[in-house]
């Protein structure tokens, strides 16, 4: 069960297909918690959809900058790895910035963990649809 997913073309239109439904579902999450009625909670949740939704649009610019380099994969890894540190550094500067503000992170870091969770339900999708249109 060996199959090949080309997400390219994808891609090449946007990061709407990658970002519309974990979005959707970190706000439905959000929304969720401050119904029970813990809004503090659920603002800092929101930073973390934020802060991960933030995350994900620079991971999705770091392999469409690298796409060109498919023939030439050490050139694509190389700028793979400089977007990482991007990623690692945007993350730190907000987390160190909500402390510095006093601010509760720990709803961050479990929306931004959240977020993650729904970027791999909705590749998951993806690459269903695709297998589909394929077959």
């Amino acid at each position: 069960m060996s199959k090949k997913f080309d997400l390219t073309p994808l891609l090449k239109k946007g990061y709407g297909p990658f970002l519309k439904l974990p979005l959707a579902a970190g706000l439905i999450v959000c929304a969720g918690v401050w119904g029970l009625g813990c809004g503090g909670v659920a603002f800092s949740l929101l930073r973390g959809c934020v802060l991960g939704l933030a995350d994900g649009a620079i991971m999705l610019k770091g392999i469409k900058k690298a796409l060109p380099f498919k023939d030439e994969p050490q050139k694509g890894l190389a700028i793979m790895r400089r977007y990482r540190w991007y990623r690692v550094a945007a993350a730190s500067a907000v987390i160190i910035l909500l402390l510095k503000q006093g601010s509760a992170v720990t709803g961050v870091f479990i929306g931004l963990l959240l977020m993650h969770i729904f970027f791999i339900i909705n590749m998951i999708f993806i690459a269903y649809r695709l297998d589909k249109e394929e077959t």
